[in-house]
C-alpha cells in the first residue's frame, strides 16, 4: 500500500521538495521555458512538479496524480493551475527534447557562485548500472545483442537488463557536469578518452584541471591522452601491476609545442610534477573519490534510478537527466537544512 501524501513541514524531506517546487514555479523558470521554445510553458511546468514529487518519494506517476485530485492541500502546496491525466502526462513529456529538459534543469538549479568559480577544479568521473525494471524471464526473447534489450553486467550488480552510465561530477560542488549512456557493458578505461573529449569540448573540463578516477580507468593510453593530449592531472588510481615509472619514461610533450604554442611545454611540465607527486600520496584522495558514490547512492535511493521504469534510450536519457539534477538540487537544497550527504541518502 503506498503512503498518503500529506505536506508535512515538519519533515525536512518536505522542506526540501517545497523550495524545489519554488524554483519550479517561478518567473525565472517560465522565462528559462519560453526561450528554449517549449510548448505549453504553463502545462510543462506542472508535469515537471508533478515528476518531482513522484521521484522525490519515489512513487508511480498515476498514483501522485490520484492523490492531487483528491487532496486540495496537496494541490494548494504545489500550487499547481492543471493537473493532466495520466496519459496526457505520458504523451506530453514522450514528445519533448531531452536537449531541452537538460537546458532547463541546468538554468533553473544552477547556482550563479558554483558557475563562475574560479582556480582548477577536481573532476569526479565513474560509472553505473542501470538497470531496466522488465520480466527477464515474458522478454527472454528480446534480450539478445542487437535486439530491442541486451544483457549487461557490472560488478557490484551482477548480470541485469539495461544501460551502462558515465558520469563526471564536480567533486566539491556535486555538480553535474557531463553524462553518457551506453548499450551493455563496455569496458571502463575505453569509455574515457571521448567523455574526456566532450567535456573539454563543452567547456566543463579547462587545462590544469584534476580528474579522479577509480582503477577500472586504469590504462597506460588512458595517463598519456590526460596528460599530453587534454594536459589535465590525471588521479586515476593506479593497479597493483601499473608501473609509473614506464608512464613517465613513455610521456612525450604536446605536438602543439612545436606549431606555435611553445608555452604548452612549461604547462605539461608542470601537470607531470604534480602527477608524480599526487602518485605518492593517492590514498589520500579516496575520501574526495567516494563523494560520487554518495552522489550515485542519492540518485538510486531518493529519485528511483536504482530499477527505471522507462523502456527506450530516449525515454531513459530522459529519466536520468531528470534524476541528476534532481539529485544536485537535493543535495543543494539540503545543506540549507544542515543534512549532509550521507543522511540524505537514507531518507
Amino acid at each position: 500500500m503506498e503512503i498518503p501524501l500529506i505536506p508535512d513541514l515538519s519533515n525536512p524531506k518536505w522542506l526540501i521538495v517545497q523550495e524545489m517546487l519554488k524554483s519550479i514555479g517561478s518567473a525565472h523558470a517560465k522565462k528559462v521555458a519560453s526561450r528554449l521554445k517549449i510548448p505549453d510553458v504553463k502545462i510543462f511546468l506542472d508535469c515537471i512538479k508533478i515528476l518531482i514529487l513522484s521521484d522525490t518519494f519515489e512513487l508511480d506517476y498515476s498514483y501522485v496524480i490520484s492523490e492531487i485530485q483528491a487532496n486540495k492541500k496537496l494541490k494548494s502546496f504545489m500550487e499547481l493551475k492543471n493537473v493532466p491525466e495520466i496519459e496526457y502526462l505520458y504523451k506530453y513529456i514522450s514528445k519533448l527534447d531531452s536537449r531541452c529538459i537538460n537546458a532547463f534543469f541546468r538554468n533553473v538549479f544552477k547556482v550563479v557562485s558554483n558557475t563562475h568559480r574560479k582556480g582548477r577544479k577536481y573532476v569526479i568521473i565513474d560509472t553505473t548500472a542501470i538497470p531496466v525494471d522488465i520480466n527477464t524471464w515474458r522478454k527472454r526473447f528480446d534480450i539478445v545483442k542487437g535486439k530491442k534489450y541486451t544483457w549487461s553486467y557490472s560488478p557490484s550488480d551482477g548480470y541485469y537488463v539495461g544501460y551502462k552510465l558515465i558520469l563526471a561530477m564536480d567533486a566539491i560542488t556535486f555538480d553535474v557536469l557531463g553524462f553518457e549512456i551506453y548499450e551493455g557493458s563496455p569496458n571502463d578505461s575505453k569509455l574515457l578518452e571521448k567523455f574526456i573529449e566532450n567535456l573539454r569540448n563543452s567547456r566543463k573540463l579547462r587545462m590544469g584541471d584534476f580528474v579522479i578516477c577509480d582503477r577500472g580507468f586504469t590504462s597506460m593510453q588512458n595517463y598519456h591522452i590526460l596528460i599530453s593530449r587534454f594536459l589535465l592531472v590525471p588521479m586515476i588510481f593506479a593497479r597493483k601491476n601499473t608501473d609509473l615509472k614506464r608512464i613517465l619514461a613513455t610521456l612525450t610533450p604536446p605536438l602543439d609545442i612545436w606549431s606555435g604554442k611553445p608555452y604548452l611545454l612549461d604547462i605539461w611540465k608542470k601537470i607531470v610534477r604534480e602527477f608524480v607527486q599526487i602518485a605518492e600520496i593517492w590514498p589520500g584522495f579516496r575520501e574526495i573519490r567516494s563523494n560520487i558514490e554518495l552522489f550515485f547512492n542519492v540518485a538510486k535511493n531518493c529519485v528511483r534510478l536504482n530499477k527505471v521504469h522507462q523502456f527506450t534510450k530516449e525515454s531513459i536519457l530522459k529519466k536520468v537527466i531528470r534524476a541528476f539534477h534532481l539529485t544536485s538540487e537535493l543535495i543543494r537544497t539540503a545543506k540549507l537544512f544542515n543534512i549532509g550527504v550521507r543522511e540524505l541518502a537514507e531518507m
